[in-house]
């Protein structure tokens, strides 16, 4: 992935400080609350295990982790969407390693997102730590995945999501949409979905 600029991780000292006392991941069968603080500290970790091995992974980070960790929109997600680029064997191994260290569900971090990526968007690095380099796309990119999701439970990120972009209509946000989905693959759920954002 090409890198536009880079940020810094998210996390600062006053969420550190806010978030101290929420360290423990709160769990339910295989479903968890990751704060931003946690997930920060999550990836750091895979990052080692790759590093130890002299690799270096590459993730692009979407879905509910952008709203927590990019737009801060979000206090926690239930898992860390992410494309993986390259062998995706070396890091989901590593990931395992972190969920038996933390007893996160295995599947922590996701990445059945790409199934649903019909193209690679623009995007920047947002944090590089030792063994991983961690990559967000555009805001819009990110609205378009949720409205091609048209989850009901979306709907109040895609609220954020209109207003970061400062969307007037429906017709501009569908020619978002349009710009990452095929128009063949466009739903009427998802046409639903983003009229709703401007009743």
């Amino acid at each position: 992935m090409t890198a536009v600029d880079q940020g810094d991780d998210g996390v600062d000292n006053a969420t550190e400080a806010a978030e101290s006392s929420g360290d423990a991941t709160e769990q339910e069968g295989e479903t968890v609350a990751l704060t931003r603080q946690q997930i920060v500290k999550y990836l750091r970790e895979v990052g080692a295990e790759l590093h130890a091995q002299g690799l270096c992974g590459e993730i692009l980070i979407v879905g509910g982790a952008f709203m927590a960790l990019v737009l801060r929109a979000r206090h926690s997600t239930k898992d860390v969407d992410a494309i993986v680029v390259g062998d995706p064997k070396p890091l989901r191994d590593a990931v395992v390693k972190v969920a038996k260290r933390h007893d996160l569900p295995a599947n922590w971090l996701n990445d059945a997102v790409k199934g649903f990526v019909y193209k690679q968007p623009p995007n920047r690095l947002w944090a590089e730590y030792p063994g991983l380099r961690v990559y967000v796309p555009g805001t819009d990119y990110v609205f378009a995945m949720k409205a091609d999701a048209a989850r009901p439970e979306d709907r109040n990120d895609l609220l954020t999501l209109r207003d970061e972009l400062h969307l007037r209509d429906v017709e501009e946000a569908m020619r978002i949409v349009e710009g990452y989905v095929p128009a063949n693959r466009i739903r009427i759920q998802t046409q639903l979905i983003v009229e709703s954002l401007f009743e």
